[in-house]
């Protein structure tokens, strides 16, 4: 278990990705949390996302993670959660979605830990309804990761109004990006620190069966700082093969060195 407490969002998203490039060769699980953000699937177009006044006007950035799915929105409310397993692991040879399921199952247990009633389909958690969860994955000869944010006391004001992109436009001949699905979002409540308790609990027990490791090890820890490099600090990155076309609002918005 990694539980790496409140991190900037490159440096989260950075962690994530080093999680699989150092090869580890039993699970591993980190929770962490970040200031304010919003990241987009790697095959998104940042101005496809986002409402570039409401991101500027509460100091929002937006960042690109290195697996695909949709655009989700961070604060210090919004737990993120990395499950990843070896190449030899029964989880890893699952197909799409279910290899999805020890991943959403331990969500669904922490969820009853924190006294919520929550159940889960192939590709998210839900509480009355309502989508709690976002999820993503990868998987390559060095690991397999699936990875998501469970809603805890997010600013869902904030969330919608960040997320509120045109989902379209005028391609101007660069590729067709991956559109989010917007859904009806809510809240699990009791407190990111209670959460991220509940999330350890449950991931310990998960299928999956990660081991206890209390830090980050030196490899994790050299890949991260070589990602942040390469693609995390790096505005280019986040701004994807659309540069050329997007948004200049968007743009002025977009992760990378302060």
């Amino acid at each position: 278990m990694v539980s790496a407490g409140l991190l900037d969002p490159p440096g989260g998203l950075a962690l994530d990705e080093a999680l699989v490039r150092s090869r580890p060769d039993q699970p591993v699980v980190a929770v962490w949390s970040s200031p304010p953000a919003v990241v987009i699937g790697r095959f998104q177009r940042p101005d496809w996302e986002v409402d570039a006044a409401a991101c500027a006007a509460r100091g929002v950035r937006v960042w690109r993670r290195f697996t695909g799915g949709g655009a989700v929105y961070l604060d210090r409310g919004v737990a993120c959660v990395a499950l990843v397993v070896p190449p030899g692991h029964p989880a890893a040879r699952l197909g799409v979605p279910a290899m999805y399921g020890p991943f959403l199952r331990s969500m669904v247990r922490a969820c009853h830990l924190l006294g919520v009633d929550a159940c889960a389909d192939e590709r998210t958690v839900r509480v009355g309804g309502r989508k709690v969860t976002g999820i993503a994955a990868h998987r390559g000869a060095a690991a397999t990761l699936v990875h998501g944010t469970l809603l805890v006391d997010a600013d869902l004001d904030a969330l919608r109004a960040c997320l509120a992109g045109p989902r379209g436009g005028d391609l101007q001949g660069a590729p067709r990006p991956s559109p989010s699905r917007p859904d009806h979002v809510a809240n699990v409540g009791g407190g990111i620190e209670r959460a991220t308790a509940a999330l350890l609990q449950a991931f310990t027990r998960a299928d999956a069966g990660p081991t206890d490791t209390p830090a980050w090890s030196a490899a994790e820890r050299d890949h991260a700082e070589r990602l942040l490099g390469e693609r995390y600090l790096d505005p280019g990155w986040h701004a994807g093969p659309w540069a050329a076309v997007c948004d200049p609002d968007v743009t002025a918005v977009l992760g990378g060195r302060v």
